[in-house]
C-alpha cells in the first residue's frame, strides 16, 4: 500500500532517497540539540580558574600593600560595613600585622572548597594556606576567602574572613548563600600542627582499614 498524506516524506520506506534525507535531517537536529545543551551548561573549570586568579590578585595586593587595588577587589557591602574605602583599608592594615613574616615566604596555596550558583550569581569559599615567621618561630595560617561573581564567573569580588569573624559575615556580606559552610581561620605553630597531624593519623588509618568479607 503506498504511503499517503503528509507522512509520505518521513515514513515511506519504499523510497531510500527520501529516507536518507530524513535520517540526515534527524541526525543534524540531534547534533544541534546536544550542542545547545552543552552550551547551556556552565564551564565550572573556567569559573574555578577565574576565582583562583582573583584570589591570587587579592593576596598580591595585600603583600605589596597596593591598597587601592585591594579595596577594589572587595564586595561593596564589605566596604560599606567598615564605613567606606578608607575605613576598610585601615582595618586591613592593622589586622595584617599579626601575620606579616620576618622572612621571604613561598606564595600561599589556594583550594576551592565550595562553589555555588543561584539568582544569577556565583559564590565560592576558597581555602588559603601559607606559612610565616615571627620571633624566630614558624606559623601556619589557614584562612578562607569568600568570593562573589555577578557575571557568570568572569570577574570576582572577595574578602578574607580572618580580618573579622565568621559570626559577623552575615552583617558584612548579607548576600552570602546560606548553604556555604565556613570554618574559623586558624594560626598554628609548628608544634601545634605536628600534634594535630599526629592526632589525625590514627583516625585516617582506621578509616582506610576495611574488614575482610566472610
Amino acid at each position: 500500500m503506498p504511503c499517503k498524506g503528509p507522512f509520505f516524506v518521513l515514513f515511506c520506506s519504499s523510497n531510500p532517497y527520501l529516507m536518507k534525507i530524513y535520517q540526515t535531517l534527524l541526525a543534524g537536529a540531534l547534533s544541534l540539540f546536544v550542542t545547545i545543551a552543552a552550551l547551556a551548561q556552565p564551564d565550572t573549570a573556567k569559573i574555578t580558574q577565574q576565582a583562583l586568579a582573583f584570589a591570587d590578585s587579592l593576596v598580591k595586593a595585600d603583600h605589596y600593600e597596593n591598597w587601592s587595588t585591594y579595596a577594589s577587589l572587595a564586595p561593596a557591602p564589605v566596604i560599606k560595613y567598615y564605613g567606606g574605602k578608607d575605613g576598610f583599608i585601615q582595618h586591613i592594615q592593622v589586622g595584617r600585622l599579626r601575620t606579616i613574616s620576618a622572612i621571604d615566604e613561598d606564595p600561599p596555596s589556594f583550594q576551592i572548597l565550595q562553589l555555588r550558583s543561584r539568582n544569577e550569581q556565583w559564590q565560592c569559599v576558597i581555602r588559603q594556606s601559607r606559612y610565616f615567621h615571627q620571633n624566630d618561630k614558624q606559623y601556619h595560617s589557614i584562612t578562607y576567602l569568600i568570593a562573589q561573581s555577578m557575571d557568570d564567573g568572569q570577574n570576582w569580588r572577595l574578602f578574607d574572613v580572618s580580618y573579622n569573624s565568621v559570626a559577623n559575615i552575615i552583617y558584612m556580606f548579607p548576600e552570602i548563600f546560606d548553604d556555604l559552610a565556613i570554618k574559623e581561620p586558624t594560626i598554628l605553630t609548628a608544634e601545634q600542627e605536628a600534634a594535630q597531624q599526629q592526632a589525625a593519623a590514627p583516625a585516617a588509618t582506621a578509616k582506610k582499614t576495611v574488614s575482610p568479607k566472610k
